[in-house]
């Protein structure tokens, strides 16, 4: 048994939001408006609000949204006592946008609501009306029911969730992606990715979600590139159709190790959530792929390898033929490494255990112990020596030439090393060119 849910309303496609701002005053006659620092996409929002006198509070955020940050606003957004929250942006927007809408009518410290360093006490009064307009292909934020917060105090990324967080009305209009940069683009892709790929494989999936996610991986590795960096409109549709399929999957399957990871690290640097979750991608997988191999997980393995067949579009494609393609699109996208954003200089200790209390964590396919986490970790700081090329397989007979995504990677080879799952263990090390 299984149960789905997501926004109650959505409306997908080029011109979404010129068809859908009537739909807007259903809601009330006085918004609290979130966007980003610019605020040029919202003009046709602020326009129709002057038009139809609907009274809006604007609230333009700089950053990733901080617990302290959600309370100041919300202090504010209580006095203004707005009918709905209208945020365009990207997730960090949609995220506080979601967070102000549950938070306004609901007493207290924000402490009291949210997940890992909160109470994680239920909302006594649902959240107000709430519409969500993304502006990039990335989270899925529009059609799901929690919002990612930092924790100043605690140096970590927290959730504060709830079904009825859900967005009311999700706009998700790709010519609001138009023109963004290629590097922006790709990072908020690739999280897509990561979403797609852990609802995927996670501890629990379901075949709605099963159905989804290999739908939106088969769009999104099929436009990527043409989106990202070519700023093709049909490629645009399919991210941004991959994106919010992406958020739908998380939504009701799980995530797993490399968003447990991510929000762990993501309160203790400077460094987008989706860069991070993108770069960890790859050694998150081939841990669980090389756990699976030793546990004789076929069913695990198998849906590794339903990826690698669906991102290379090659039937005979090999397990690990999905992080080979992986590789191959962080540096297409020329996807900074997280080491620019100093990984090495935070407690690899530190961020294990914080990452082990994560909600996230607990739906990786394979139980993965501290020792595990420490271990990807150390491959993916450059500072703790050689960085393994994350393949081990020698097989470059069955890397063909004519898979052109598999040319785009640094060559392999596999020592004599072996890896016992649950102790310490040596890969087969490679290193690679930083």
């Amino acid at each position: 048994m299984f149960q789905f849910m997501t926004s109650t309303k959505i409306v997908f496609g080029e011109g979404a939001l010129a068809s859908s701002l009537s739909a807007i005053s259903q809601y009330g006659y006085s918004a609290l408006l979130v966007t980003g620092e610019d605020r040029n996409r919202a003009l046709p929002i602020i326009e129709y609000f002057n038009s139809q006198s609907i009274r809006f509070h604007h609230v333009a955020i700089a950053s990733e949204p901080f617990i302290a940050m959600i309370e100041e606003i919300a202090v504010q957004g209580r006095k203004f006592r707005p009918e709905m929250v209208v945020a365009i942006g990207g997730g960090s927007v949609i995220d506080t946008g979601k967070a102000l809408a549950a938070i306004i009518p609901n007493q207290g410290n924000l402490y009291d609501y949210v997940e890992v360093v909160g109470r994680d006490v239920p909302l006594k009064s649902k959240p107000i009306p709430f519409i969500a307009i993304p502006t990039t292909a990335s989270t899925g934020a529009e059609v799901t029911k929690n919002a990612v917060l930092r924790s100043g105090q605690d140096r970590v990324k927290v959730s504060l969730r709830s079904p009825d967080m859900l967005p009311d009305l999700a706009i998700v209009d790709p010519e609001l992606t138009y023109g963004t940069e290629p590097q922006t683009s790709g990072r908020g892709a690739m999280d897509a990715f990561t979403h797609l790929m852990e609802a995927y494989v996670c501890g629990d999936p379901n075949p709605l979600t099963d159905m989804i996610c290999e739908e939106g991986l088969r769009r999104l590795s099929g436009a990527i590139l043409a989106a990202c960096l070519d700023d093709h409109p049909e490629a645009r549709s399919d991210i941004s159709f991959a994106a919010m399929l992406g958020g739908m999957a998380t939504t009701n399957a799980k995530l797993g190790a490399a968003h447990g990871l991510a929000f762990a690290l993501g309160g203790k640097l400077k460094a987008p959530h989706s860069v991070i979750t993108a770069q960890l991608a790859p050694y998150v997988m081939l841990e669980n792929i090389h756990a699976a191999e030793q546990l004789g997980r076929e069913d695990i393995l198998s849906r590794y390898k339903k990826i690698a067949q669906i991102v290379t579009s090659q039937d005979d494609a090999h397990v690990e033929d999905s992080v080979i393609w992986v590789r191959a699109m962080l540096d297409k996208l020329k996807l900074p490494k997280l080491s620019t954003f100093g990984v090495c200089n935070t407690s690899f200790e530190q961020v294990a255990e914080d990452a082990l209390r994560t909600v996230a964590i607990k739906g990786n396919p394979i139980p993965l112990n501290y020792d595990r986490l420490i271990y990807i970790l150390s491959k993916v700081c450059p500072c703790t020596g050689a960085i393994p090329h994350p393949i081990t397989r020698t097989s470059e007979q069955y890397r063909s030439s004519k898979t052109d995504w598999a040319s785009q990677t640094d060559q392999a080879s596999q020592t004599d090393s072996m890896e016992v799952f649950g102790q310490r263990t040596l890969d087969n090390d490679f290193e690679r060119e930083e």
